[in-house]
């Protein structure tokens, strides 16, 4: 369901993120594991520093909220602080 916009998020980080983790985070939708796919996807971007722009931020917050997870627990809650 919501497979599409997590690789299409995931996507935004190629060339910033190594692609073998960038792979293993995205790898979970082909198993219809979404939840766990993003929270590798944003684990990694936080525990590498990630810079991420004020769009990217916007568009995995909506997508948080869309799947019902909660912006204020870990990893999502760290995404704040990667904005420049």
């Amino acid at each position: 369901m919501f497979g599409k916009r997590i690789v299409d998020f995931g996507n935004h980080f190629k060339g910033r993120l190594e692609q073998d983790l960038l792979n293993g985070a995205l790898d979970y939708v082909k198993f219809n594991e979404e939840t766990l796919s993003l929270d590798i996807l944003c684990d990694h971007l936080s525990e590498y520093d990630i810079i991420i722009s004020q769009k990217e931020y916007d568009e995995v917050s909506s997508l948080i909220k869309d799947m019902g997870l909660d912006e204020s627990e870990s990893p999502y809650k760290y995404l704040k602080a990667l904005i420049k």
